[in-house]
């Protein structure tokens, strides 16, 4: 991506468990693709490099490298931990492998508002901030360290430490949809993606 702001990384957290869907989700078919595959298309089409948080390789993610958690068990709070300590760039983009209503103008726009900021996380509403669809600099890292240390490992609870900013999504952003943020975790879920959604 040519951004002012310089290169970009992609952190695409690919871990976790998916006990709520009852199989791994990743690799869930939707339409003409595994699931992980939507956000992780969207990231090549922003980031000079893409770091894979997960502890086991997936064959489409070869090419990008896979990060790890350094320390398991507590979540996502783990891997953007691990990834942002490997990242080589100061501004990071983090998005989570089970949200594949995510756009790539969504991103642009986060990357966009990030001047300034530690972080930019989106929202629909303002007490509903979505962090792990977020931009991250580098420099917030101690923040996530001082947390875990803390064993306080909910991702919101970074965004008071930080400068950060709530960035409301509405309706008159040409990328808006109401469920932008859609989660699949469960199999009722896949009934709210958008019709025809993965088959163009």
């Amino acid at each position: 991506m040519n951004s002012s702001l310089g290169p970009i990384t992609g952190i695409l957290l690919a871990g976790g468990k998916s006990q709520r869907m009852g199989r791994e989700k990743g690799t869930l078919e939707i339409g003409n693709r595994r699931m992980f595959e939507y956000p992780l298309g969207v990231l090549e089409t922003i980031c000079e490099e893409i770091l894979i948080s997960s502890c086991s390789d997936q064959p489409s993610m070869a090419g990008h490298q896979v990060v790890c958690d350094e320390i398991k068990g507590i979540g996502p709070m783990g891997g953007i931990h691990s990834c942002l300590d490997q990242s080589p760039t100061d501004l990071n983009i983090v998005l989570s492998y089970d949200m594949p209503l995510i756009s790539e103008g969504l991103l642009r726009h986060l990357v966009a508002e990030s001047h300034g900021w530690d972080a930019v996380i989106p929202a629909l509403h303002q007490d509903k901030p979505e962090p792990l669809c977020a931009v991250y600099r580098k420099s917030v890292l101690g923040a996530f360290r001082d947390l875990i240390k803390k064993k306080q490992y909910a991702v919101h609870q970074v965004i008071p430490m930080i400068k950060s900013r709530v960035l409301i999504i509405d309706d008159t952003m040409a990328f808006y949809h109401p469920d932008l943020f859609l989660n699949i975790n469960r199999q009722s879920d896949l009934d709210r993606l958008p019709s025809g959604f993965g088959h163009e």
